[in-house]
């Protein structure tokens, strides 16, 4: 925390480098101290990473649009590719089967890829609003 509030982003590799910091050598332990400017730097110490990460989501939603897009592209073109391969198979069945065959198996396609295309799009959606978990709180 720095006076009037403004903060440094850095890596966690850089903060222990830069501090100093190791297990065992913590320099206040044991003692106790005044909390009140770490408590009074936390929200804006929260909304400057929010901020940050709300950019970087950003940033990184562009990529994962155009991975999407190109995924639920690929999906269709190999279901229908398994239709047309049903209707390959179809060639060789009697008549009278085709038809039950054909609606049964067309439902049975449509909800794996339906499910794998929900799947797809959960995985590579990213949820709007970052989650922020303070784990500890440094002065100097």
């Amino acid at each position: 925390v720095r006076e009037g509030h403004d903060f440094m982003m850095e890596t966690y590799e850089d903060f222990i480098t830069r501090t100093g910091l190791r297990a065992g050598a913590l320099p206040a332990s044991g003692r106790t101290l005044d909390t009140t400017p770490l408590e009074q730097a936390l929200p804006p110490a929260v909304q400057q990473m929010r901020t940050f990460m709300q950019n970087a989501l950003k940033a990184r939603d562009a990529t994962i649009q155009t991975q999407l897009s190109q995924t639920l592209s690929d999906l269709k073109r190999l279901q229908d590719r398994q239709l047309e391969q049903l209707e390959l198979d179809l060639g060789k069945r009697p008549e009278g089967l085709r038809q039950n065959h054909r609606a049964r198996r067309t439902i049975e396609i449509g909800k794996v890829f339906d499910e794998y295309r929900q799947w797809v799009e959960d995985t590579l959606t990213l949820e709007p609003t970052p989650y922020i978990r303070v784990l500890a709180a440094f002065c100097h």
